[in-house]
Formats: C-alpha cells, structure tokens, sequence
C-alpha cells in the first residue's frame, strides 16, 4: 500500500546492516514512516502472520507487522509449551492445559514484543509493530529494501534484537524525490549474540 501524494513517482530505499566488527547483520528490521504526513489505514484486511513452535525454537526469530495484524502461534512441537508475552505493547499467554488451536493475537499497539515460552527458557521471538506500511526484514547478507515509497521526507529506523526496549533504534531521515533508489547504511556497535539454543 502506498501513502497518499501528490506524485505519480515512487522510490525506494536500499540499507545494508553491519555489525562493529564490519560483518553483515541480519535480523534487523527496517521501517520508514513520513515525516510532516498523516500514514492512512490499510485500504484492505491486513495479511495474517504465523509464529510457529518447532525444533523447541520460535520461528521466524524476529518479524515486523503492522498494527493490526493477527499473528498464529501453531506449536509444533510433540511436546507443550506455555507462550506469554509480558510486553507493554500486547501481553497475551497461551497455557500449556489451554487445548486445542488457540486463536490468533491481533497486534494492534505499536511498539516491541518479545514472546517467551515459561517451560524453555531459551525459546525467544521479537516482534516489532509498526504502524506504516513500508517494513522489511534483512536478510542474511544484511540487505533490506523498502519500496513503492512515495515523494516525501522519511524517518527511516533500523532495529535489532540486540538494542532490546530500552535502547533506540537507529535512525536516518532520507528524501524521496523523483523516484529512483536511495542507498543507505547502518553500522550497529555491537556484534550480535547468538540466539539461545535447547541444551
């Protein structure tokens, strides 16, 4: 979905993630949001997601929504696990007798989630909720694009599982004019941790 403009062009943003060491980082997510513009609503229903329980994992390890997508937590797994969210932006739990497919969540706040399951403590998934259209994930060579974005000014942030809630995301303000792709580039200060695995 594009913003409303006055514009028929269209631009997109290129942003490449390395970690201190200069390594390529994946599992950032990227989001632009206008700056001076109002974002308007989904001119259709927002695509379901899935998080699914497998391998005693959370999969995919992080995602990006926006506000208002319901997302399905499937297990799996032959064995139970007892899914909570304790986070501002939605706390949700799913409990090991609740039997049955539970329903979905409706991530309807912006802001981070991070799922945990209470019975495996290593089994972890981050969700950030946006509320603009224009979201993408990096993939493992630390690529991510944002396209379609109409001629205006962008607050464009980059976020990874490793700044956690409390430190900020990392942010640029780029130009949209006349189409064409803009590259970008965020060089996070850490290297990144590994994710916690079942022992």
């Amino acid at each position: 979905m594009l913003l409303a403009s006055t514009s028929s062009h269209a631009g997109n943003v290129a942003a490449t993630m390395t970690d201190k060491a200069g390594a390529p980082l994946s599992n950032v997510v990227l989001f632009a949001t206008p700056v001076g513009v109002a974002v308007p609503p989904p001119q259709r229903p927002l695509e379901p997601a899935t998080i699914v329980q497998e391998e005693l994992q959370f999969k995919p390890y992080v995602s990006v929504v926006r506000a208002g997508t319901a997302i399905g937590f499937p297990n799996n797994d032959k064995i139970e696990h007892h899914v909570k969210s304790f986070s501002p932006a939605k706390e949700f739990e799913y409990k090991v007798y609740d039997k049955g497919t539970p329903p979905p969540v409706v991530f309807d706040k912006p802001g981070l989630v991070v799922v945990y399951c209470l019975l495996h403590g290593w089994m972890r998934s981050y969700i950030m909720v946006v509320d603009t259209p224009h979201h993408s994930l990096a993939d493992a060579a630390g690529s991510a694009r944002l396209d379609g974005l109409p001629d205006g000014t962008y607050e464009v942030k980059a976020w990874h599982p490793d700044l956690g809630s409390i430190k900020p995301p990392l942010t640029q303000t780029v130009k949209i004019t006349g189409g064409g792709t803009q590259p970008l580039a965020f060089n996070f200060d850490f290297v990144p941790r590994k994710p916690r695995t079942a022992k």
